[in-house]
């Protein structure tokens, strides 16, 4: 396993890590049954794997984590989780705020969390959050409730990544988990040079989703963003838009998928949120071969690099 320095909290992070949303939600979604998910979480922590990121709204994966880690020299994995300060109306209180890191520490079985982030803060959000959530998070810092701070985007309603200049400016956090992928590279932009100046550590989400995985979804994708130029006309084969990228080191659109994301100097850790060992095994093993050739990562760049729509849901 590779590991990287998690921006400035020093911690060291495998290149690839554990995500317990999306679409699977940890297997809950999927019909992963829980001891299969602890034998994929104890089989990554064999692959080297340390990072375990979660949420408070993530159905029950802080519980399931924390019983998979059960046992596990607590020296030997980090683990994240998340507080959502506002779903489609604002409801939450400092109050909740406490409630939610409390109940995320025993759903975790652990005396103190590693990196407690705001969970999907839209733009429009974040001076509210900031205001009303700081404080209180501060508080809770200095008692030991967690060691270090972070946010996360809403990658599907902020395209153009606007919360984070914002919260990049305002320097009050020691991590970033950010919505990147070789469909969606547009935070090499800006968001990616700002938290690399800044020392923030990077979280990369949504490297693999549907798009990637999914041939026909692909295909759709492909031909929409086509259709409403944003990508040059004839930039990618109709038929296999991205069957260029599978060849020689690189065995499939996942696989190339994380080789693009791992490639930037910025990013710490990359989530994967697998609940199947033997898709594990491949993410592990395509992050860690050889990179894509820099004329794939350049051409790919060239067709997506402006284009900013969510196409990888």
């Amino acid at each position: 396993m590779e590991y990287r320095t998690l921006g400035r909290t020093g911690l060291r992070v495998s290149v690839m890590s554990i995500g317990t949303g999306g679409p699977s939600n940890f297997g809950q979604s999927t019909g992963v049954s829980e001891p299969d998910v602890t034998r994929l979480v104890h089989r990554a922590l064999d692959l080297g794997i340390n990072f375990f990121d979660t949420a408070a709204g993530y159905k029950e994966s802080e519980a399931i984590l924390g019983r998979a880690l059960e046992g596990v020299p607590r020296e030997d994995y980090i683990v994240a989780t998340k507080f959502q300060a506002a779903r489609d109306a604002w409801t939450a209180t400092p109050e909740a705020a406490v409630e939610s890191v409390e109940r995320s520490l025993k759903r975790l079985r652990v005396e103190t969390i590693d990196v407690m982030q705001f969970h999907g803060v839209k733009p429009n959000d974040y001076q509210r959050t900031i205001e009303i959530f700081v404080p209180v998070m501060v508080r809770l810092q200095e008692q030991g409730k967690f060691r270090f701070l972070g946010v996360s985007e809403t990658y599907s309603q902020d395209p153009r990544h606007e919360m984070f200049p914002m919260a990049l400016k305002d320097d009050l956090f020691d991590t970033a988990m950010v919505g990147y992928s070789l469909l969606s590279p547009t935070p090499e932009h800006r968001v990616l040079p700002m938290c690399r100046e800044r020392n923030v550590g990077v979280i990369c989400m949504v490297a693999v989703r549907r798009a990637l995985s999914r041939p026909e979804v692909l295909k759709g994708r492909i031909a929409d963003a086509a259709a409403q130029g944003l990508i040059a006309p004839g930039a990618l084969p109709d038929d296999d838009p991205l069957g260029w990228l599978v060849r020689d080191h690189v065995g499939s659109l996942p696989a190339a998928g994380y080789k693009y994301v791992a490639a930037h100097p910025a990013v710490s850790t990359v989530l994967t949120g697998t609940a199947n060992i033997r898709h594990l095994e491949d993410n592990v093993e395509a992050i860690l071969g050889p990179p894509l050739p820099e004329e794939d990562m350049a051409r790919l760049r060239s067709v997506f690099g402006e284009v900013w729509e969510p196409l990888g849901n």
